[in-house]
């Protein structure tokens, strides 16, 4: 027997990439985009908060303990959701778009609320 031959019917399977839709990427990047700078406003507002209510002689163990409450739960469901099954067996683009369409709007809407509030 020929070897390319067998090689070519018995060889290691080749998975076929998926194939990539410009939509959905640009979509989730947008998303991602969203939450990560609302997530970065909102980290440094606690931090300056936090920096001159301390510099004050307030004490602010409240606020950082309940804003890294928040955090830490947020952090947990998302995570909860990203080791779910069915959110795993889903292509690398769309599992993206999910998880930023699920990640964006809480961050985005008291990053928003904060601006205007303290703006």
């Amino acid at each position: 027997m020929n070897s390319r031959t067998y090689d070519a019917l018995y060889g290691p399977p080749r998975i076929a990439p998926a194939p990539r839709r410009p939509g959905v990427v640009f979509l989730s990047a947008v998303l991602w985009l969203l939450t990560s700078l609302s997530v970065s406003w909102l980290c440094t507002l606690v931090g300056i908060a936090a920096l001159w209510g301390a510099a004050a002689g307030e004490p602010v163990g409240g606020l950082l303990l309940g804003c890294s409450v928040v955090l830490c739960g947020g952090v947990g469901v998302f995570v909860a959701i990203c080791r779910a099954p069915a959110v795993r067996r889903m292509s690398g683009d769309v599992r993206s778009l999910l998880l930023g369409a699920l990640a964006c709007p809480v961050p985005l809407v008291l990053a928003t609320a904060a601006w205007f509030s303290v703006g």
